[in-house]
């Protein structure tokens, strides 16, 4: 096989992934079966770390298969599986076709920005408190966030008006779907990231996965002492710089014909544009001029020791992400002071938010999820949300359960099927219809028939557990009746409520979720078969 035909087989594996995970991402309809979901989310890094501590077993072992590809092809998987890897050349490409003239050209490591980000969120796991360093830089989850909470929405707009299209010539091929808008400030972050990625890909190509990421970061250590390595041939070499201008990562020096490996993604676009096909995909031991790893370390490197004063700066970024690592805000509390902010209605006294099923409860939930909001775009009530400040600062973005915005089916279990580091696991139908996430509450003075003597019964009828029951109260009127003991927390009395703005019904979530006890069964009267027959 002629090594220019690696660009090809990169591209194609390349728009495989990015089309089969983008659309999952964006896919309403739940067309992939959650195997198929799950197969694909397998290889993501970041999530199947968390998934294998979580649950140790060979469906978890994805990351220990790019581990492996990394120590014998270098950081293939930045250019053919990382979905935010592959748009991010996307993006180029886009940027090329509309400014042919762009080149770009070799850049120095930024070492103390790329071990920076590389440490900061890992000690910040390693302390047990929070995930967000590793979410918010996470590259899959970026992609999550971004299909997810922007294309998406977009992608059910255009479904909606070529369905209303379809529908005026009598086509019923489509159907439109409800659009739940998620909170403004949910949109900063995936707003944000996406045109800090487009800023990157179009100046700098790959510069992020170079500089931010961790993974790529990580990645580019291990690659250092790869099988495979991309080296320059010297005697064949005319310095024609064509390769240093296709290298998306910047990181081939014709001058010094040297290939940074630790920085090369493995896209293949040097070999493909050499004319003179001096640059090689070959064995570590047949490498020709390949860079000596960099350390942190004051020992030698290619270009001499390491300089007192970059050491000395990385250390300080080392010992900023220690103390970082040890804020957090304050605790969720269970002393919650109950504030009227309207005279005739009461303030629901929330201790705990929900977490979704299968996720144990907050503790778990918060450990675990890096907000890649694959199970927010796959529910298919949108009950799952964005947070803001329902787990504190530190767990921005991670999903909760937002009965504001509707409720969970009873028997789904979805969100448990596809979630890919383990922060929501499996759950069986049954399991699901026993699990209390939460419990109901009641405001009495907040409800229709008790304040106003007007007829309801919403929030009873919703009730798959009958958690909720009507009883007499006056005349005609019947009022809403509890039983917490048999509540699974699924939120459909809260949004039935048609009280404003505070609710009369809602569910309080556990700190670990419970099981709950089984409804009573009523026996339903039996005929008296002893009446003779009537003919």
């Amino acid at each position: 096989m002629h090594q220019r035909s690696l660009k090809t087989i990169r591209v194609i594996l390349a728009l495989l992934f990015i089309i089969a995970t983008g659309f999952i991402l964006i896919d309403f309809r739940g067309l992939f079966p959650t195997s198929l979901i799950t197969g694909i989310t397998f290889l993501q890094f970041i999530p199947s770390v968390l998934k294998f501590v979580s649950n140790i077993s060979l469906v978890a072992t994805g990351f220990i298969i790019v581990l492996l590809l990394t120590a014998f092809f270098g950081r293939v998987y930045c250019s053919a599986i990382c979905p935010l890897g592959i748009f991010q050349d996307v993006l180029s490409w886009i940027r090329k076709k509309t400014r042919k003239k762009h080149r770009y050209r070799f850049g120095k490591p930024y070492h103390w920005w790329r071990y920076g980000f590389l440490a900061l969120p890992f000690i910040i796991l390693l302390t047990g408190k929070s995930l967000i360093g590793i979410s918010l830089l996470d590259p899959y989850s970026i992609f999550g966030r971004i299909f997810s909470d922007l294309f998406q929405p977009v992608y059910l707009w255009l479904n909606n008006r070529l369905a209303g299209i379809l529908e005026s010539m009598n086509i019923f091929f489509l159907y439109p779907e409800d659009i739940t808008p998620a909170r403004g400030l949910t949109y900063i972050i995936p707003v944000f990231m996406f045109g800090l990625i487009i800023w990157f890909s179009f100046t700098r190509g790959r510069l992020y996965c170079n500089t931010v990421c961790p993974v790529g970061t990580l990645l580019g250590l291990l690659s250092r002492i790869s099988v495979f390595r991309i080296s320059m041939i010297e005697e064949q070499c005319t310095k024609c710089g064509k390769c240093a201008i296709a290298c998306k990562a910047s990181c081939i020096s014709v001058k010094t014909l040297e290939v940074d490996f630790s920085r090369c993604v493995g896209c293949y676009n040097c070999i493909s544009v050499c004319p003179e096909d001096a640059i090689k995909y070959l064995l570590a031991a047949g490498s020709v001029n390949a860079p000596e790893p960099a350390v942190l370390s004051g020992s030698a490197t290619p270009s001499g020791p390491v300089d007192p004063a970059r050491r000395e700066a990385l250390t300080k970024m080392l010992a900023t992400g220690v103390a970082l690592s040890g804020f957090s805000l304050p605790a969720l509390s269970q002393e919650t002071e109950i504030e009227n902010k309207v005279p005739t209605e009461i303030e629901p006294d929330k201790n705990f938010p929900v977490t979704p099923p299968g996720s144990l409860g907050i503790k778990h939930f918060t450990t675990r999820c890096t907000a890649c909001h694959l199970c927010v775009s796959a529910c298919p009530t949108a009950v799952l949300q964005p947070s803001i400040k329902e787990f504190g600062w530190s767990g921005i973005m991670q999903p909760h359960m937002d009965y504001s915005s509707n409720y969970c089916n009873f028997e789904c279990i979805i969100c448990s099927e596809v979630c890919p580091s383990g922060a929501i696991l499996s759950l069986t139908e049954q399991g699901k219809k026993t699990t209390q996430l939460g419990q109901v509450q009641l405001i009495l003075e907040n409800c229709v028939v008790y304040a106003e003597n007007t007829a309801c019964g919403s929030c009873s009828e919703h009730c798959p557990t009958q958690a909720v029951k009507m009883v007499p109260y006056k005349g005609d009127l019947t009022l809403p009746e509890i039983v917490p003991e048999i509540c699974v927390g699924c939120g459909a009395c809260e949004f039935a409520c048609p009280v404003t703005p505070f609710k009369a019904i809602y569910v309080d979530g556990h700190q670990i979720h419970q099981v709950a006890q089984e409804p009573e069964i009523e026996e339903l009267e039996q005929p008296d078969m002893e009446e003779e027959f009537p003919f």
